[in-house]
């Protein structure tokens, strides 16, 4: 398989980049939250064979740096990121994004600022605006992080929706959150509080402009999104489908491995 190791200077950040595979199709998967690119290691594994799968740091998070300016990093800037990795990346053929968490957020922007770039479009784990339990989340984590205990946000984190992903997944997180410095935690901290700030997400994202096939898939079980969002979406994307699995959090696939199959379904035209 043809792999590319690369690394962008954009504006104020460095990005790392990994893209795997040579079809002249590509699908860039976009993080969410303090979620590095390792967390897509099933996704490229599993669609190498029909598409070039591009997978990043965003910024401020895993290997990327902040070469100047503070740690809060605003909707428009990550959206810049993901503009820059496309443009360095897509060199033909239809373009797939698959956002994860709160990098939903950040494709559909991306997909509605340039509707005519982007052919389909994965949201997983998707909502419009932060519910009660991600409120306590950011309250909890502010706490962790005035104290410093940065390894404290990894057990919040399974105390109130990662409970139901696998052991090695766990101590994945477990083993990040030990080794947060203070500019990676201090990000993931603001990073937090800006989304409490962004309010509704079709507010500032006019997700009528969209115009690739859209695949909302959220898990039943998820206590930090509300999950009629996803039928608010589904009104304002003209071509949208919605999958809502029962027995199922935020992880989604990282719970049930086998959901990669639905991504298959909606991304690979049958054979």
């Amino acid at each position: 398989m043809k792999t590319v190791k690369g690394t962008l200077d954009i504006g104020r950040f460095e990005i790392p980049y990994r893209k795997y595979g040579d079809s002249e199709n590509i699908l860039v998967c976009v993080s969410g939250a303090l979620q590095t690119m390792a967390i897509w290691r099933s996704v490229v594994k599993r669609f190498t064979d029909d598409f070039t799968v591009v997978i990043f740091d965003m910024p401020g998070i895993g290997r990327s740096e902040i070469k100047s300016g503070g740690a809060q990093i605003t909707v428009e800037e990550q959206v810049q990121a993901l503009h820059a990795i496309i443009a360095e990346t897509h060199t033909g053929g239809e373009l797939a994004l698959a956002g994860s968490s709160w990098g939903t957020a950040i494709a559909a922007a991306y997909a509605a600022i340039y509707p005519d770039a982007v052919q389909h479009l994965v949201l997983s784990s998707f909502g419009m605006q932060p519910n009660a339990g991600m409120r306590e989340l950011v309250k909890r984590a502010g706490v962790l992080y005035e104290a410093g205990d940065y390894a404290g946000g990894a057990h919040l984190i399974l105390d109130l929706f990662g409970a139901q992903i696998g052991e090695g997944y766990k101590k994945q997180i477990i083993a990040q959150f030990q080794q947060l410095n203070d500019a990676h935690a201090e990000t993931f901290y603001q990073h937090t509080v800006n989304i409490l700030k962004l309010g509704r997400l079709d507010e500032v994202v006019d997700l009528r402009q969209i115009k690739a096939r859209t695949f909302i898939i959220n898990g039943a079980d998820d206590t930090i999104i509300d999950l009629k969002d996803m039928y608010v979406a589904e009104k304002l994307i003209p071509d949208c489908e919605l999958l809502l699995v029962q027995g199922v959090g935020h992880f989604l696939h990282f719970e049930r491995p086998e959901l990669l199959d639905e991504y298959e379904r909606f991304l690979v035209p049958a054979k």
